[in-house]
């Protein structure tokens, strides 16, 4: 029997719960599957604000300000 492998196993079976959830947890983070699909949501919010800014260009500096002015007013952030 190869020692060095009874006692990487050995190791492997003094880890915890949680060292091993842990483990778990990176694995399903690298699963290529949800990676690409947590992009896809990435894209789906960035390309409606692309869009946004694209329109915005062309605002006049007076309306963007009153509509920053605005926005503040609304989240209860007032700029001092």
């Amino acid at each position: 029997m190869d020692t060095s492998a009874a006692k990487g196993h050995a190791v492997q079976e003094a880890l915890s719960a949680e060292a091993v959830a842990d483990m778990l947890d990176a694995l399903d983070a690298a699963d290529l599957s949800k990676t690409i699909a947590g992009l896809e949501q990435v894209l789906s919010r960035l390309r409606p604000a692309a869009s946004v800014r694209d329109r915005l260009v062309g605002v006049d500096r007076e309306t963007l300000t009153a509509a920053l002015v605005l926005r503040r007013q609304r989240r209860g952030t007032a700029r001092r």
